[in-house]
């Protein structure tokens, strides 16, 4: 199978003695390992993910697909790109994520204002890289929905990753819808008490 060079990308992207190399050459070690165990069909499954993160996702979370030379190395890798799909699958129903100067755009407000919103949790935001994103389901005609932070505060300790499957995930004491479609639809006091039921183990 036919590969760019480490060194090529290496000499295109990065400082060779960088930190970003060290992990490129470590990378594309780890590719190269995956792709000699993986069929034709198998990796055009994987390229047909909508981005990058998706495509390895989908690659690394099968363990038959990667086979033992890296399973045997780290028997972890497989969970873990299940969980990176997973996040991948939660943003996509969540109709995307979007930056914080985006968010300010769509809320008429400064992105200090944003920074402060998701401090104090009255906006939902999850961590991508470096990056704070916000999911753009929050948002309804230049306003956040009503509840959002009842939401984010209530799962401040399980994190926004939780908060935001919370939110999508239906439920049948919501009659099967969401708690985010609860939430649009102005029965905040319901989601609310499904938060606390949540947070106590369904004894509240």
């Amino acid at each position: 199978m036919s590969h760019v060079p480490v060194g090529l990308v290496l000499n295109i992207h990065t400082d060779p003695d960088s930190i970003q190399a060290a992990f490129l050459r470590r990378a594309m070690s780890a590719l190269e390992r995956i792709s000699a165990n993986v069929s034709a069909k198998d990796l055009a499954d994987a390229l047909a993910a909508p981005t990058d993160a998706g495509s390895l996702a989908q690659l690394l979370s099968h363990s038959e697909m990667v086979g033992s030379a890296v399973t045997d190395l780290d028997p972890l890798v497989p969970a873990l790109a299940r969980n990176v799909e997973h996040r991948q699958q939660l943003l996509a129903r969540a109709g995307g994520a979007v930056s914080a100067d985006e968010a300010g755009r769509i809320l008429g407000i400064s992105r200090q204002a944003v920074d402060k919103r998701r401090r104090t949790g009255a906006l939902l935001a999850v961590r991508e890289g470096s990056d704070w994103r916000y999911p753009a389901c929050q948002f309804d005609q230049g306003e956040t929905v009503a509840g959002i932070a009842d939401v984010v505060r209530g799962f401040s300790a399980a994190g926004p990753w939780i908060a935001l499957d919370f939110l999508l995930a239906p439920d049948a004491v919501l009659g099967g819808r969401t708690p985010l479609a609860a939430l649009r639809a102005g029965e905040r006091d319901a989601v609310a008490r499904l938060v606390r039921a949540e947070g106590s183990d369904g004894f509240a």
